[in-house]
């Protein structure tokens, strides 16, 4: 809608993630199920990519870049929902 530029909004979708994420990891942990064993690999991988990607996305990326990013994952998250 205008409101504000493709990185700033890429932050504060960042932000969101982590705290819907969050979100959902405590609720899961309050249902008395536990995570599966190896979560700590996968949380390593998910610090460093975060970082990468932040690193890249704000300093490297042009903001045409940033939207063909944005469409990919998009397009994988949208057929994830519908085939799984």
């Amino acid at each position: 809608m205008g409101w504000a530029g493709t990185k700033q909004t890429a932050g504060v979708c960042a932000v969101f993630i982590l705290v819907n994420s969050i979100a959902g990891i405590s609720g899961h942990l309050t249902s008395r199920e536990f995570l599966p064993a190896p979560i700590y690999p996968w949380a390593f991988a998910a610090v460093v990519g975060g970082t990468i990607g932040s690193s890249l996305g704000s300093r490297r990326f042009v903001n045409a870049t940033l939207y063909r990013l944005l469409a990919i994952v998009l397009v994988i998250a949208s057929a994830k929902l519908i085939l799984v």
